[in-house]
């Protein structure tokens, strides 16, 4: 009979449920069935991989990163370096976090410029707008209202942390929940075990910020990556954990001391955006022998800088990529209605190319002129 790792029921029946090696909300899809029971699952540990899930958020929404049991992302609020207040929508758009508008009186009209995400909210504030100007002409608004796609001009302005209590048991969970597969059990973890089972926020960490050294051998460079890696040492008498998601988010795990059994290690590493699953080397051997030498830094290392800076990269690619393709199909969209087309028209008629091409273009020239800003910067 199994056992549930963090109390005393018997993993059968109704309390089997299968547990996200790496949570489900940042890209995780492997589940395993013999760690953790339905109770323990719903009152700890979906409390924190929400909290991962929260700190991540601006990662897996900009990257497009598929859930392991689907459904969309929460939206994230953002600010621009200049203060413009946006939400990052799941689809990786962004939007204003409030609607507004401007009304610019000229000798014989009104022009009002929109800030809004939908039709509907344009519709309501040019009714608003009506209200306090009576002589502008509703219907006559919307029908020469014209829908233009903004850039950023200026860079969003992030911070970023993770771990603590909530994020940092999920992750030590991350490296526990591969253990019962490799054969061991539960009182080989003490550490790790004592730490998920005592909630308080002072309960003693088992793990460490790890930059000390670069524990994959094979790094991605051109893709992001999560992966969990777990280790047993019976020459040093330990079980130890690794926990990377993102490629820049590392912590080292003591799971358990006097570990005796055979030597083994077993890994598990995902692409988040295209769930492919990787095969990838975590060279335990770089970790100290003594483990009170590694110190928990004071200041972010050299090398987390330059593995956030590369996770960065990444994902404005990943990003860049996306908003091109839309803005491409956008335009390519617009443009056949322009030609009196329906959008999902495949072939244009030859006798319409060349006015099609030029709607085109003129669709397609915010994204163009953002391109050529941002690369005059």
């Amino acid at each position: 009979m199994k056992y549930c790792w963090l109390c005393p029921r018997p993993l059968e029946g109704e309390n089997v449920t299968g547990e996200h090696v790496i949570p489900s909300a940042i890209g995780g899809h492997k589940e395993v069935f013999n760690f953790i029971c339905r109770k323990c699952n719903s009152e700890h540990g979906i409390k924190w991989e929400a909290e991962v899930a929260r700190q991540f958020l601006w990662f897996s929404s900009t990257a497009a990163v598929k859930r392991g049991r689907g459904g969309k992302h929460p939206d994230l609020k953002v600010q621009t370096a200049n203060g413009e207040k946006l939400r990052l929508r799941s689809d990786t758009m962004l939007v204003p976090d409030a609607p507004s508008y401007d009304v610019n009186e000229l000798d014989d009209k009104i022009e009002i410029t929109i800030r809004a995400n939908d039709h509907k909210t344009v519709r309501n504030l040019v009714n608003k707008i009506a209200r306090e100007y009576p002589e502008f002409e509703v219907q006559n608004a919307l029908r020469e209202v014209s829908m233009v796609n903004s850039y950023l001009d200026s860079p969003l302005a992030l911070s970023f942390r993770y771990g603590g209590p909530e994020a940092g048991r999920s992750m030590v969970k991350s490296c526990l929940s591969l253990l019962p597969d490799a054969g061991i059990e539960p009182d080989a973890c003490g550490r790790a075990l004592a730490y998920l089972k005592d909630s308080s926020p002072d309960a003693p960490r088992p793990f460490w910020i790890f930059f000390d050294a670069d524990l994959v051998a094979n790094r991605p460079q051109d893709h992001l990556f999560h992966c969990v890696s777990v280790v047993g040492q019976p020459e040093q008498r330990r079980l130890l954990g690794y926990v990377e998601f993102f490629n820049f988010a590392r912590i080292l795990v003591h799971i358990g001391d006097g570990y005796e059994g055979e030597a083994f290690q077993a890994t598990y590493a995902i692409d988040p955006v295209d769930a492919q699953v990787l095969d990838l080397s975590v060279d335990f051997d770089l970790v100290p022998k003594c483990l009170e030498d590694i110190k928990m830094p004071a200041h972010p290392p050299q090398m987390y800088l330059d593995a956030f800076e590369a996770a960065l990269r990444i994902v404005g690619i990943i990003n860049g990529d996306r908003v091109r393709a839309l803005a491409v199909s956008r335009a390519a969209a617009d443009a056949l209605k322009s030609v009196g087309l329906d959008p999902a028209t495949e072939e244009v008629p030859a006798e319409l190319k060349e006015e099609w091409l030029k709607h085109f273009l003129n669709h397609l020239r915010p994204y163009l002129r953002s391109q050529l800003r941002r690369a005059m910067k």
